[in-house]
């Protein structure tokens, strides 16, 4: 989610004045007739805008800090918790991967069926050698083939 306070440089409590001015001032700055095919002003400019109109509206203002705020106390009960039960993937939102580094030695047990910490074996399959023939990641044949070497 984009911080549209931040974009045009005002704080939260800013008054409809100060968020026209420094609107104002940024689309002055960025505008694309200033800037003939410059794609980077033309992008901000249109951030800008798109910030402005969001908090120049009184009710759109409302529903977004209103969003602001939950995001802010779901982060507090995640850090509170610990992250417990925090899920990785991709955040349907804006395309980003989440990585959960919280869980990353549980994800490479599960991966290479050992704790790297411990050497405790979890998952003896995994380490098998008759096991490395099927792993779709193993490319010791291709390897093979490409530097022409024969067994």
């Amino acid at each position: 989610m984009n911080d549209w306070y931040s974009i045009l440089g005002v704080e939260r409590d800013a008054g409809d004045a100060q968020v026209k001015a420094a609107y104002r001032k940024l689309a002055k700055q960025y505008h694309p007739d200033a800037h003939p095919g410059d794609k980077e002003c033309e992008a901000r400019f249109r951030e800008i805008t798109e910030a402005y109109t969001i908090l120049s509206d009184q009710e759109k203002r409302k529903k977004y800090d209103e969003t602001l705020s939950r995001g802010r106390e779901e982060k507090q009960k995640d850090r509170g918790m610990g992250n417990v039960g925090r899920q990785t993937g991709t955040d349907a939102g804006n395309g980003q991967v989440k990585v959960d580094f919280q869980n990353i030695s549980r994800n490479f047990e599960q991966f290479f069926g050992f704790n790297p910490h411990t050497k405790d074996v979890v998952n003896p399959v995994k380490l098998k050698s008759g096991v490395k023939k099927d792993n779709p990641l193993d490319t010791t044949n291709l390897f093979e083939a490409f530097m022409g070497i024969k067994r």
